[in-house]
């Protein structure tokens, strides 16, 4: 077994490699190093002589490399701002010494900039203030103070503004309005608030469904205002004021004219009042006549009514009454009323004073003392044409009375009969 510590003659060495040959590589190598600087050089002289947008280029790892690369081309818009206006100084120069039309440094941004941005661009010239980016933006922050400033009067202002206003209902006045604001809204007591209403313009007739009514109150002034706008109604406050001044014109012109033709009319009414008041005279006399001759008339009237009363009652009693005399035979023949000639009685003159009114009574009682005798023995009815039991009946009682009664009323309405008694 052979070990580290035996001789080496017997071993055999390998060949030696033969020497290797680089000519060829560094050749193309070179070619292609050369290549690559060629094209790179080619690439970087293109890209700075037409560099690409900053939207087109590798996006930065880090945000501090963006802002340098922002930097660089926010420096280069400053200066190429800058030689903008320096070559149109240098336009403009040469142009004021030919005597020839100069150019505005606002032709030259004038794209898209409205008529408000271009007057504040050449205002910004004319001030020989700076402008680049720079200076624009400190004119722009600048600019920016003064307007928060504003906004901040502007909104201490508009907190003293009214609202929207309030609706106008049905029934609402100006006035009632603006007391009834005062004393809800601001606390005011009645009385104040009609004070502070009383001393503004209030449009107390006009208010339209649809009107809207401002109130503006100032405590630390003690200053109260209102106004009335259209809102919604079809005319505005204003329109219907003018309109009724323009009906008070009109009324007026024609008050006036008619004032004038009433002047006229006047003196002819005077004329015919004092014909009048003549008239009414002689009307008062005529009145004061006819009053008397009313009062006769109105007598003679009542007198002829009482005396038509009295013939009316007359009238009815005749013609519903039956006529009578009633006496012993013996008193009728001494006073000529009863002669009896051939045995047929026969009555003279006799007045009849006596009467039955047949609407109220029927019958008639005769008794023996009004004739002077003890008792009625009979009586006798004439004319004899009346017949008892068919027009009349008779009747004697017991105590020598006797009861005469009508039957046929219609047959002795009107009728004289003479009842001669019998002892």
């Amino acid at each position: 077994m052979a070990s580290l510590f035996d001789p080496v003659d017997d071993i055999k060495l390998p060949d030696e490699r033969p020497k290797k040959n680089f000519k060829p590589f560094l050749k193309w190598g070179g070619l292609t190093l050369a290549a690559l600087l060629l094209i790179g050089g080619g690439w970087y002289t293109y890209d700075a002589m037409k560099p690409r947008k900053l939207t087109e280029k590798p996006l930065p790892a880090s945000p501090d490399v963006l802002l340098n690369e922002l930097k660089e081309a926010r420096d280069g818009i400053d200066s190429n701002t800058r030689d903008i206006y320096a070559r149109i100084a240098q336009f403009n120069a040469r142009m004021e010494m030919l005597g020839r039309k100069q150019i505005n440094p606002s032709q030259v941004f004038l794209q898209g900039l409205s008529t408000e941005e271009q007057q504040a661009f050449d205002q910004l010239i004319k001030d020989e203030k700076d402008p680049s980016y720079r200076g624009v933006l400190s004119e722009v922050v600048a600019n920016m103070k003064k307007i928060r400033e504003l906004q901040g009067k502007v909104g201490e202002l508009e907190a003293k503004l009214p609202g929207d206003g309030l609706d106008v209902k049905p029934g609402d006045t100006h006035m009632k309005m603006a007391v009834k604001w005062l004393v809800e809204t601001q606390k005011i007591p009645e009385a104040r608030a009609r004070e502070l209403v009383g001393r503004i313009n209030i449009l107390d007739t006009g208010l339209q469904k649809g009107n809207k009514v401002h109130f503006y109150y100032d405590p630390a002034k003690d200053f109260f205002g209102t106004w009335v706008a259209q809102g919604d109604a079809k005319s505005s406050p204003l329109a219907v004021v003018r309109a009724r001044e323009m009906g008070l014109i009109g009324e007026r012109d024609k008050a006036v004219a008619k004032a004038t033709d009433l002047e006229g009319k006047k003196a002819e009414l005077e004329d015919t009042l004092a014909k009048l008041q003549d008239e009414i005279k002689a009307l008062e006399v005529r009145k004061a006549s006819l009053e008397s001759n009313v009062a006769q008339l109105e007598g003679e009237r009542n007198a002829a009514q009482e005396q038509a009363k009295t013939v009316s009652a007359n009238l009815e009693t005749v013609t519903n009454s039956m006529y009578y005399e009633a006496d012993t035979a013996d008193k009728l023949k001494a006073r000529g009323v009863l002669k009896t000639v051939n045995k047929v009685d026969k009555i003279a003159d006799v007045k009849f004073a006596s009467s039955l009114n047949l609407k109220q009574s029927k019958s008639i009682t005769f008794k023996p003392n009004q004739f002077g005798i003890d008792r009625i023995r009979d009586v006798r009815i004439l004319p004899s044409y009346f017949r008892e039991k068919r027009e009349l009946d008779v009747k004697f009682a017991d105590d020598g009375t006797v009861e005469v009664t009508v039957l046929d009323e219609n047959a002795m309405r009107g009728q004289r009969v003479l009842f001669v008694v019998e002892r």
